[in-house]
């Protein structure tokens, strides 16, 4: 489904189908922007992977970073932990100890920043995968980012957000409900698989422990 046709979508399911009488293009725009944000918090559909050696940290969060995901290091893909930096001042880890590598990365000042870092002459690779934001919709031409299993699903929102702007208020509730039930209904597919065998993911509603800039 391309952008157009969720704005067409919209302005039937609302009943303003021409003449833009009660919400705008450009109004759904933003709505279609709030959905896959919503969508991409709760499933977390859309990640991107960070490479880089290891002597580049601490690493500035990149623009679209969401919450942390995953973090590597080294040839062997060796798991690094993410730590709030409260718990790390807990650990009473010697920083002065020889270490073969970092055992956590915590964020800090819009930073990811790796603990113990070897500094400059670490050249092993740090694969760091995180949950990232969708592009902005600017047009009818650009692509939704998250996958078409998920478009009804923002077709709904849009068509919430457009009985709020018009103050019905009962439509805007049955609308909300059906986007997160919809919506609910994702996270359970992203959870287990169709064909029965489990996905090794964390639960999406563990959500305090990824790193979440606020």
């Amino acid at each position: 489904m391309d952008v157009t046709t969720v704005v067409r979508k919209v302005r039937r399911l609302f009943g303003d189908s021409s003449d833009e009488i009660v919400i705008s293009q450009t109004d759904i725009f933003d709505w279609i922007d709030e959905a896959q944000m919503q969508i991409i918090r709760k499933t977390h559909v859309l990640t991107k992977t960070n490479t880089a050696a290891a002597s580049t940290y601490p690493l500035t969060l990149p623009t679209d970073f969401i919450l942390a995901k995953r973090m590597t290091y080294g040839p062997n893909n060796q798991v690094i932990r993410y730590i709030q930096i409260d718990d790390l001042d807990d650990a009473n880890i010697n920083p002065s100890a020889p270490v073969d590598s970092p055992a956590y990365y915590y964020i800090a000042n819009k930073q990811i920043n790796l603990y113990p870092n070897k500094g400059a002459a670490d050249t092993n690779t740090v694969t760091f995968i995180y949950v990232c934001s969708a592009t902005a919709i600017a047009s009818t031409a650009t692509p939704l980012d998250t996958p078409l299993s998920y478009h009804e699903d923002i077709v709904r929102y849009c068509v919430m957000r457009a009985h709020e702007r018009n103050e019905n208020y009962k439509a805007q509730d049955i609308s909300n409900q059906i986007f997160e039930f919809m919506s609910g209904e994702r996270m359970n597919e992203g959870t287990v698989a169709e064909d029965g065998n489990y996905v090794v993911r964390d639960d999406p509603n563990d959500t305090d422990i990824y790193g979440y800039i606020y």
